[in-house]
């Protein structure tokens, strides 16, 4: 059989004002059209599903429709949360879709173990391989506190008890594997940041505790790894079979350097070729990187005010579409006439400015990302970052203290917020 591997679609997100819905329509609509294509049997979705726990209504609308889509082809559909997602809300219409043959795992279970083990069919009926379904992991879902334990012992039991749960799941899935005449594929999910990722700024911080990458020995020996929550398409074995299939859609400027894609596992071919193989040719089995159309034009200038005004007029514009466009001005000297000049290049044209920076020739150097200059451009993480980045009276080791304090308690909020919901 052949399973689809997406994540991060983020629906409803909003990009700096601007509504993604029509992108996301676009390629939903491609998604169906590779799935009759490639006669795909199963679509794993790896977390963030949704943007925010309470999306808009079209979202809503969009994910219940890809559900009938999927049904009408007899595709199934398995959908596991990521930080973003509403645990509430994906448990609203959970069992309903049990019916049309797409499974949500929305909160790990130790009582339920078995909810995480789903069998995916081929046409003729027959189990082809079973997914271990674990969604994000909170703390509270797979461990129990521990009063007088320092940050250290916390991490390592933290760890171990993540590192147990998905042992558990997978022998559980080994043990429905001894019941079929021949054995078939165990496929993971996973929606973290597992060490050897690498991030774009539109990730957000991901704390599953105090650890902020999972090493990959945390996890059973699977035959494929479907990952989710950074947004780069990368594979972080050098087999390829532990994967970040990326965002179908960039969900940030920096991410416009790499072209985006999901991936295509053949389980035959995957249980008849060894694990020694280059995986990163698009047109080798077992695993295909399909390379997703862009849907909406987007461009990121940078360099002094007069470089960026010579890029603005070499831009090509596809006719009937508006580019977005984000400019970096770098100079040492203030200049006050910045915007007004970069509306005046872009008049007439199908261009759309949405981010405005300005830089320092000296900041450029050392800075990994672009620095954003308003409030409302920050998360709460970096928000804090900068606070204790501005005050010269904490020392390191008092900065190390205070920002696992202040993981533990966006945590705390945001499972208060969850059950609120």
């Amino acid at each position: 059989m052949k399973i689809l591997h997406t994540s991060d679609w983020h629906l409803g997100q909003h990009f700096m004002g601007k509504s993604r819905r029509d992108e996301h329509k676009a390629f939903i609509d491609w998604l169906l059209a590779l799935v009759d294509s490639e006669s795909i049997d199963a679509v794993i979705i790896a977390g963030d599903v949704f943007d925010t726990g309470s999306p808009p209504s079209y979202a809503r609308e969009m994910y219940h429709q890809l559900v009938l889509d999927m049904k009408a082809r007899q595709c199934q559909l398995v959908i596991v949360a990521g930080n973003h997602d509403s645990v509430s809300m994906l448990n609203e219409s959970k069992s309903l879709l049990s019916y049309l043959d797409t499974q949500v795992s929305s909160q790990a279970s130790l009582e339920d173990l078995a909810s995480h083990v789903i069998a995916l069919k081929d046409k003729s009926g027959e189990v082809a391989a079973w997914v271990c379904a674990v969604p994000y992991l909170r703390p509270k879902d797979v461990m129990k506190s521990i009063s007088g334990q320092s940050e250290q012992d916390k991490k390592l039991g933290l760890l171990q008890h993540i590192g147990d749960f998905y042992q558990q799941v997978y022998e559980l899935a080994c043990e429905k594997n001894k019941s079929l005449k021949q054995p078939v594929p165990i496929i993971g999910t996973g929606h973290l940041t597992a060490m050897g990722g690498q991030v774009s700024e539109s990730v957000r911080d991901l704390y599953v505790g105090t650890l902020e990458a999972l090493p990959t020995s945390v996890f059973p020996k699977f035959d494929y790894l479907a990952l989710g929550h950074i947004h780069r398409a990368q594979a972080i074995t050098k087999d390829g079979r532990f994967r970040y299939s990326g965002s179908p859609i960039p969900l940030s400027f920096d991410e416009l350097g790499r072209e985006k894609s999901l991936v295509v596992i053949d389980t035959a071919a995957l249980v008849a070729q060894g694990p020694a193989m280059d995986l990163f040719d698009e047109k080798q089995e077992p695993i295909q990187l399909h390379t997703i159309p862009t849907f909406q034009p987007m461009q990121s200038l940078k360099g002094n005010l007069k470089d960026v005004l010579k890029q603005i007029d070499k831009l090509t514009i596809i006719d009937g579409t508006m580019l977005w466009l984000e400019v970096t001005v770098i100079a040492d000297e203030y200049l006050s006439d910045v915007h007004k000049r970069l509306v005046e290049a872009i008049e007439g044209k199908s261009i759309e400015l949405l981010r405005v920076m300005r830089k320092s020739a000296v900041d450029t150097k050392k800075a990994a990302f672009e620095s954003r200059q308003t409030l409302s451009e920050l998360t709460v993480k970096e928000v804090f970052e900068k606070s204790l980045q501005g005050n010269a009276d904490i020392d390191e080791e008092e900065s190390v203290i205070l920002t696992n304090l202040f993981n533990h308690c966006l945590i705390e909020m945001e499972d208060s917020q969850e059950k609120q919901v």
